[in-house]
Order: C-alpha cells, then structure tokens, then sequence
C-alpha cells in the first residue's frame, strides 16, 4: 500500500515500495541499499575530514579523554564512564598516532553508522529514494556535522538509536531469531561506549521484544547478551577506578549534580522545565527549524491507530531522553540526538504527503543544502557584549567556523550566567563581558 500524496493518512504499517527495487526485485533493491549505504558514508567521511586536525583542545571534555586513554586511576570523564568510547579511542590511536585525532576519527565512523542505521530504518516506512534524502538531509544538520569534530561521545546515540530502531521494527514485524540478535547486541555495544544507553536505550528493546510477542527462548537469549555488555562496561569500569564503590559514588555524584543544575525537582517547575525546555529546542532549532514544520505535518498525517506499532516505538525511541532533557538536564545539544532520525523521517513523511514522493526527495535534498551552508557559512561574532557570547556559545560555535576558532568555551568561562531570566535580559540589554575566556587562536 502506498500513500496518498496530497490528503488522507499515512498508513505505516507495512513498507511501502522503492523507485529503485519496485521493477528489480530483491536484488535491485539490495543493490540500492548497498548504493545508497556506501554513498552515505562517504559523504560523512568526506564532509567531516576537513576538521581532522590536532587541535590540543577540542571540545570542554577533550582534555579528559584523551587523559583517560591511559586507563588508570585519573580516569575522569563525564560518568558514567563512557568506557567503551574510550577503548574505540585507543583502538584508533593505533591508526592515528595523535589522540585527538583518534577520537575524532571515531566520531566520523560514528556518525557514519549512524546515517547508514538512519536510512535502514527509514526504508521499513517510506520508499528508499525518500529514506536516502532523509538519512542524507539529517547528516547535513549543524548539530551532527559539529559533533563529528569535537571530542564528545553523543554520536553513540545516533549510531546505536537507530539501529536497536532498524533491527526492532523488523522483529516486531517477522519475529525473526536474527533481528532479535541484531536489536540486542545493538544495545549491547551501545551500553558499552556509553552506559546511559541501560536508560535510554533499554526500553526501545523492551518494547520491540513485547510488540513481536517474543518467546521465552528470545527473552532468555537477548537477556544474556545485554547482561554480558553491562558486566563488560560496569566492572571494567570499577577496575580502572579502583572498584564498584568508588565507580558507584561517582556516579552518584554526577546524577546529583545534574539535578541540582536545572531540574525541576530543584528548580521549580518555571525555571527547570522551562529553561530545559527552551534549551532544548533551541539546540533542535539549530540546524533543524525549517524542518519542523514538514515533520509536523508528517505527524499528524501519521498519528492513526493503524500505526500504533510505529508510534509507540518512536514514543519508546525518545521518552527516555526527552524525560532527561526535560526534566533533569538539557545541558548539551548531543541530548536532541536521539530525535533527529526521527524528525526527519517525519519530515520526509510529510513533504510526500504535500507535495508528492518525487518533490518530497528534492525538498528534502533542498534542507541538506540548507543545513550545510548553515554549518559551513556562520561565522562566530566579535565578542563586544554579553549578548554576542550568548549567541555564540548557544548558537555559533556548532558551525565550521566554530571549530576552526577551536571555540570551546561555555558562558561560565565568560562570566555569563546561564539562568533563563538573565539570559533573556542580556538579549534585550546586553551589558559587557565580565571577562573574556582564553581567545581562540
């Protein structure tokens, strides 16, 4: 069944055909696949080698990892841990003898996977053609191309998100032993390169595995691996700090610094569902506003009872993070990660829905034009006042121009508070910079 292209809804429920494979067969939509798998990560490859550099500074955490890559005691990046980001990271300095060179390169292949794991899943609800242009638009937003230059492990979401997404959908469809296999190592390796994936991934799994009604034998075999992944991560983690209650206390310390930043529970429901709120769509409008609104249109045309398996996965897909962006902390633009797949299969959706699958592809091509230019074309402004370095730190530095400044600084540095009502009155009257942090060279 195919969508109408100008009223109606959009029945998701089963895949709808491809230009590419509706006259080949099987083996002209593999062929397509393949195509468009390669085509995507060379693109990612191609577009973010410019910023593989060996900047002695890249990104506030980058100095912690590149620490962390002796795996002693010193071992301090942002908890939980991230354990297994770090040893992809000595992996690759094995290839690329300067660290930061080596973490970039894994956040390269990261966001590589990524976009490939993003056009799969696109491919179960529209034509390949309109997942291409989708998975290919998403790779050209600021956030994602910024994130391929820094030293900060939020491309593992958009790698492993996707993925649990591709293989679960098609369990929930085939129950195949295969997929089972496939989602739960997905998470497997996920919790190991980022262990908040037992948070933020765990119920995607959950759900795939009950929406595919799986046996008692699949339960049991999918348990099993993600309980070796998670005695991997924590107790490989406990050993390089110096055992499970010092790994278990600075866990804790960070989770109770989270919340007493910006949460609701210590901030009231004004300043901390609002501010992280704000925050957070202001991260998805950056690189992503003219998006929103075929996304929208693509929601609304979708939300039927016929797509219930698809909307609770996506429900399943980014509760998790938006229940921590939202109410505990949305302290990073990595957090709109998760969603962004999403978005903008969404806004592929709805561009067939307006104007036809064919149009949908070239204006979907038109918003990864967009989103480049946007990431390769903003220029960091001069610092004269407050309001400029609010600009930049929220909006300008995830630009190339970003990181060539190597710009890594956050308001603190500047003296600025980050409170939502001085915030907004800085942008109405901006008053001088307390002080300036270290300038970019």
């Amino acid at each position: 069944m195919r969508p109408t292209t100008s009223e109606g809804s959009v029945d998701l429920s089963v895949t709808f055909p491809s230009i590419a494979g509706e006259r080949g067969g099987a083996v002209g939509r593999l062929r397509f696949d393949v195509i468009c798998l390669v085509g995507l990560s060379a693109w990612v490859v191609a577009s973010r080698a410019p910023y593989l550099n060996t900047f002695d500074l890249m990104g506030k955490d980058g100095p912690l990892y590149v620490n962390a890559l002796k795996l002693d005691a010193s071992y301090d990046v942002p908890m939980p841990g991230n354990i297994g980001y770090v040893v992809l990271g000595k992996l690759a300095n094995l290839v690329f003898p300067n660290p930061v060179t080596a973490f970039l390169a894994v956040n390269i292949g990261l966001t590589a996977v990524g976009t490939m794991f993003a056009y799969l899943f696109a491919a179960l609800i529209v034509s390949r053609p309109l997942a291409a242009a989708s998975a290919f638009a998403m790779s050209c937003n600021a956030m994602i191309w910024w994130h391929g230059g820094v030293i900060a492990s939020y491309p593992v979401w958009l790698a492993v998100l996707p993925a649990i997404g591709w293989f679960g959908l098609r369990y929930q469809r085939e129950r195949r032993l295969g997929d089972m296999i496939g989602a739960s190592v997905a998470l497997g390796l996920g919790m190991m390169l980022r262990p908040d994936l037992l948070a933020f991934g765990t119920p995607l799994w959950l759900g795939s595995m009950l929406l595919g009604r799986a046996p008692i034998k699949h339960w049991l075999i999918g348990g099993a691996i993600l309980a070796a992944a998670c005695v991997c991560w924590f107790f490989g983690t406990a050993w390089v700090l110096g055992g499970v209650d010092v790994y278990l206390e600075r866990v804790r310390l960070k989770h109770e610094g989270d919340k007493a930043g910006f949460s609701v529970s210590a901030r009231g429901l004004f300043e901390g569902l609002l501010r992280n709120g704000v925050k957070y769509v202001l991260f998805l409008a950056w690189g992503s506003l003219l998006v929103i609104p075929p996304f929208v249109w693509g929601f609304a045309k979708s939300f039927r009872l016929a797509n219930w398996r698809e909307l609770a996965t996506a429900a399943l897909w980014v509760g998790p993070s938006w229940y921590f962006s939202f109410l505990i902390f949305a302290g990073n633009a990595g957090l709109i990660f998760p969603f962004l797949p999403l978005l903008y299969l969404g806004a592929a959706i709805g561009l067939q829905q307006l104007a036809g699958e064919r149009r949908a592809v070239v204006g979907l091509a038109v918003l990864a034009l967009l989103g480049a230019l946007q990431f390769t074309l903003t220029p960091l402004l001069p610092q004269r006042d407050q309001r400029d370095v609010i600009l930049n730190v929220t909006f300008l530095r995830y630009s190339g121009a970003g990181l060539t400044e190597r710009y890594n600084h956050n308001l603190d540095d500047f003296g600025v508070s980050p409170a939502l009502a001085d915030v907004r009155r800085q942008m109405e009257h901006p008053e001088p910079v307390p002080h300036a942090a270290i300038a970019p060279e």
